[in-house]
C-alpha cells in the first residue's frame, strides 16, 4: 500500500506539471531562455549546452555604437600612451560586432605570458583605455576568457577562467569601476577564432573578449 501511494502521488504530480507547463505564456517561456542563453557566468563553459532562441535582429543603430565604441577606444589609447606596445601594431585590440552586442577583442600575448594569467605589465596601459570606455556605459559588460588548444581541456578551462578573472579585478580595483556592470565567463579552447595548427592561429585564439551586451541580465 505504501509503494502504490507513493506511485499514485508521483502520478498526480506528474500531470500537474503537464497541465501547468501547457497554460505558461510562450513569451515568458522565450524571455526565460533569453535570460539563461545571453548570460555568462562563472559556470559557462563549452561542453555545457545552451538555450536555444532566435537571434536577436542588430538594431539599425548597433553599427552606429560601434563605430562611437571604435571611436572612443582609440582616444583612450592615444590618450594613455602605447610606448609600451612599440612594434606590436594595432591588432592587438579589434572592435567588432556580436550577435549578443558589441565585443572588445584583445590580443592573449597582450595580456599574459605564455601559460600565465597574471596581467603583463605592458597590458594595463591597454586595459586603463578600455576602462575609461566603459566607465559610462550604462550596460552588462561579459569579460570571458579563451585559449588555443595546448595543453588538456581542464587546464584551458580554468587558465582562461583565471585570465578573464584577472581582466575583471583590474576593472574593479585599479580602475574603479562597479562590479554591478559585470558577469564573467571562462570557455578554453571551445571556441577557437582560427586554427590551432599555427603559431599566428594559436595566438588569435588566445584572447579575452569584453562584450557590452545589448540586453541587461
Amino acid at each position: 500500500m505504501v509503494t502504490f501511494s507513493d506511485m499514485t502521488t508521483l502520478l498526480m504530480t506528474f500531470f500537474v506539471l503537464l497541465i501547468s507547463m501547457s497554460s505558461l505564456d510562450s513569451k515568458a517561456v522565450q524571455e526565460i531562455s533569453g535570460y539563461f542563453n545571453d548570460a555568462a557566468g562563472v559556470l559557462e563553459f563549452g561542453q555545457m549546452q545552451s538555450v536555444s532562441k532566435p537571434v536577436s535582429s542588430v538594431s539599425p543603430n548597433m553599427f552606429e555604437d560601434i563605430d562611437r565604441l571604435n571611436k572612443s577606444l582609440n582616444q583612450s589609447l592615444e590618450t594613455v600612451g602605447l610606448g609600451g606596445l612599440k612594434g606590436k601594431g594595432r591588432d592587438f585590440i579589434e572592435v567588432r560586432q556580436d550577435e549578443r552586442g558589441m565585443a572588445m577583442i584583445i590580443s592573449g600575448d597582450i595580456l599574459f605570458d605564455e601559460g600565465a594569467s597574471g596581467l603583463k605589465r605592458e597590458s594595463l596601459m591597454v586595459l586603463s583605455a578600455v576602462a575609461q570606455t566603459l566607465q559610462n556605459l550604462d550596460s552588462t559588460i561579459s569579460i570571458e576568457g579563451h585559449t588555443d588548444s595546448s595543453g588538456t581541456a581542464e587546464e584551458q578551462y580554468r587558465i582562461s577562467l583565471q585570465r578573464a578573472g584577472s581582466v575583471l579585478d583590474y576593472f574593479l580595483y585599479s580602475a574603479g569601476l562597479s562590479s554591478a556592470k559585470f558577469c564573467l565567463g571562462g570557455y578554453g579552447q571551445a571556441k577557437p577564432v582560427a586554427t590551432n595548427a599555427t603559431s599566428d592561429g594559436r595566438r588569435k585564439n588566445n584572447r579575452v573578449e569584453i562584450i557590452v551586451l545589448k540586453s541587461k541580465i
